[in-house]
């Protein structure tokens, strides 16, 4: 984590002495439906084989897929020496039901095969990132650090006495901070872009990548869509390990200024 924070500071070193960044104050603003769908496994607590704790979030959980908000804005400053701001908030919500095949333990609680088992699963994420407009010509290519808060949980209760357990997660963590748009030079409006953060630390990887086509109209409103992939995966996090993918289609409308 120190290394990756030093390099991290590094780069934003470099990139306040260059001269690239925005003409003008400008920025953009976008909302719009994520539909998302889980994969992947959680342990918890994570001091247990995993044989007898590893949970199947589609095959033991069995949980939906669904459609839910994100929210971005950006704003950049002529100013060289200054990072420019981006703020985003992104929610993920899906609930299950079934009935396990197998034994398994969560939490303080075993559930025992044949068991009806009811699942929830939400969580939120919350961007702070400061950034630099390295590239502005042809192309634009932004790098910059973000500081990400996670809050959410996963709960697993049987569906006849209501009895069960939940993971908690909460934390906040510093992701590098990628963005890439390339205008297409036959139609005005139109451009394809790129926007990612990442990490990895002590066992523990977290990175979401998302690729879209925008076409703006008059005034700066516009649309885009696009597809957008996180992965979560925790080592010893409040006890919690996972490996866990959300991924699925966006679209929304956005005001670009």
């Amino acid at each position: 984590m120190k290394k990756y924070l030093r390099g991290v500071a590094g780069i934003f070193l470099l990139s306040g002495t260059m001269t690239l960044s925005a003409d003008t104050i400008g920025g953009e603003i976008a909302a719009g439906g994520w539909y998302h769908d889980p994969g992947g496994w959680i342990k918890y607590p994570n001091d247990i084989p995993d044989d007898q704790s590893r949970v199947d979030v589609d095959d033991d959980l069995n949980l939906d897929s669904g459609t839910d908000l994100y929210l971005r804005a950006k704003l950049e400053h002529p100013v060289p020496i200054l990072p420019n701001v981006r703020v985003a908030y992104v929610h993920t919500e899906t609930e299950g039901d079934g009935r396990i095949d197998r034994e398994f333990t969560f939490g303080d609680e075993t559930f025992s095969a044949g068991t009806d088992i009811h699942s929830e699963a939400e969580l939120d994420s919350y961007d702070a990132t400061l950034y630099y407009e390295l590239v502005d010509t042809v192309v634009d290519f932004d790098l910059g650090l973000t500081v990400r808060y996670f809050d959410g949980y996963v709960k697993i209760s049987d569906r006849s006495d209501n009895a069960g357990d939940r993971s908690d997660i909460d934390f906040v963590v510093p992701l590098l901070y990628g963005n890439f748009r390339w205008p297409m030079p036959f139609l005005e409006g139109l451009s394809i872009g790129a926007e990612g953060n990442w990490i990895s630390y002590d066992g523990s990887t977290l990175y979401d990548v998302q690729t879209d086509v925008r076409y703006v109209l008059s005034m700066g409103l516009g649309v885009e869509a696009g597809y957008r992939y996180q992965k979560i995966e925790l080592d010893d996090v409040e006890d919690t390990d996972a490996d866990i993918d959300i991924a699925g289609a966006y679209v929304g409308i956005v005001w670009d200024f």
